[in-house]
């Protein structure tokens, strides 16, 4: 049976003196090497995409996930911008641990609350949240299919889903190309964004739409990056 996330989350908040929480947060960083990325090259790509998803969607409240969501840029960003309350999900403990840190430090607990989980079997109930996004994260998951379907399950009724990979559409040129250009340069060598990267299923859409998932769209960027659109 799956464990679900009931209404009503307890939060346990732990202080500890200013030099241990720094040696703790370092740790973490040093266990998930990511976050050096997300606060550097790709610091400018979470509030583009987020300001993308709000003006295309229009999901300003209710509940969003992040499926994924590594440290939490992606889900800070949202939450700055809106009402919605974002579970930041994913597999890794230390990523989870540090985005709540992150979180504590933006002022913004309660507004996204971390959670460590699976992509491919979240801890959420069915028609859960108005929103799902999910950057960087479908080409780590061994069955993108499964992704899916876990995002549509959780989806209410005219919710919608973005999942892939890019740097928003909206994204300053200035920024987005240097990025754009290291991102082939990473392809060319059979490399992404990190350890066991790897492309889109070739057929994902159309085993989506089989899977009774039909109002599913491929959405793609210029040069690189493609988003899947999912709605429900």
């Amino acid at each position: 049976m799956r464990a679900q996330i009931p209404g009503m989350v307890l939060l346990v908040v732990i202080t500890c003196a200013p030099a241990l929480a720094g040696n703790y947060r370092d740790q973490l960083i040093e266990q998930y090497p990511f976050y050096k990325t997300a606060t550097t090259s790709f610091a400018p790509v979470y509030p583009a995409l987020a300001q993308q998803v709000v003006g295309d969607y229009g999901i300003t409240k209710g509940i969003c996930v992040d499926m994924g969501g590594g440290c939490g840029s992606l889900a800070m960003a949202l939450a700055r911008i809106t009402d919605l309350t974002v579970y930041m999900l994913d597999i890794d403990p230390a990523a989870v641990r540090l985005c709540g840190l992150l979180v504590d430090e933006a002022g913004l607990r309660g507004r996204v609350r971390p959670i460590e989980g699976d992509a491919q079997d979240m801890p959420f109930r069915d028609s859960f949240a108005d929103l799902v996004v999910s950057r960087g994260s479908i080409f780590f998951w061994p069955d993108q299919l499964a992704g899916l379907k876990e995002a549509y399950r959780i989806l209410k009724p005219g919710g919608v889903a973005y999942v892939g990979g890019g740097f928003s559409r909206i994204l300053d040129p200035k920024v987005r190309d240097p990025l754009v250009q290291e991102r082939k340069n990473s392809l060319a060598q059979g490399q992404g964004e990190g350890g066991g990267w790897r492309l889109l299923d070739e057929d994902l859409v159309e085993r989506a739409k089989a899977a009774g998932m039909d109002r599913i769209r491929l959405l793609r960027e210029p040069e690189v990056g493609w988003w899947i659109e999912l709605r429900k």
